[in-house]
């Protein structure tokens, strides 16, 4: 039986960005829109939050591994780590 390492440092980073209401709140709505990812824009107008808070939680969220930033143009998207199995598993309880 092949056992996956398991890397506790990095999973409690990434458990302790998503201990804000906010941030919860983004996850969330990466894990259900049904899109690979979101423009910024669209993430604050659904959530009615104000765009310079909405940057903030982001790039806490991008920082601690739990979302990827793809530039395009003169608009910056969000998607959640597709390589991570930190986030594959709480992906799943979300559309649980």
């Amino acid at each position: 039986m092949q056992i996956e390492e398991f890397d506790s440092e990095s999973l409690s980073e990434k458990f302790k960005a998503l201990g804000h209401p906010i941030r919860l709140s983004i996850f969330h709505l990466l894990c259900t829109c049904g899109a690979k990812r979101l423009k910024v824009k669209s993430i604050y107008e659904t959530l009615k939050l104000e765009q310079a808070s909405t940057s903030r939680h982001l790039d806490i969220m991008r920082r601690a591994g739990i979302l990827e930033r793809q530039r395009e143009g003169n608009g910056t998207y969000y998607c959640l780590c597709s390589e991570n199995s930190g986030i594959a598993c709480l992906r799943r309880c979300f559309k649980e």
